[in-house]
């Protein structure tokens, strides 16, 4: 696993320096640099910091570091989404069928208001 190469590749893709990505995780430039060149990893907290940067999960970071596509890493439902994915189970047919025409609404930007 190389998790300060994929913390490289990901910073580059968005176009970050150093500079940048180490501002947005409150850590140095020099830190992000030893992570990056793999001479330490990061602690949990700006491990925490990277993924919430990149706006991934962090076990979403570790499968691409393992070289997993994201697209084969199944994202795990934060609180609401687990809530709401309830209460839809709870539901009759109908309910579900009339709780997707009013989701899809919403989902539509500028349609719902």
């Amino acid at each position: 696993m190389n998790i300060g190469g994929t913390i490289k590749a990901l910073r580059e893709q968005r176009g970050w320096s150093q500079e940048e990505l180490g501002w947005r995780v409150s850590s140095s430039s020099a830190n992000i640099s030893r992570i990056e060149t793999g001479k330490h990893g990061p602690g949990p907290d700006v491990l925490e910091a990277l993924a919430k940067a990149f706006e991934l999960k962090v076990y979403e970071l570790f499968a691409l570091a393992e070289g997993e596509p994201l697209h084969l890493v199944a994202r795990l439902p934060d609180q609401a989404e687990e809530l709401l994915l309830q209460c839809f189970r709870a539901m009759s047919e109908e309910r579900r069928l009339l709780l997707l025409q009013v989701g899809a609404q919403f989902a539509q930007p500028g349609q719902a208001k």
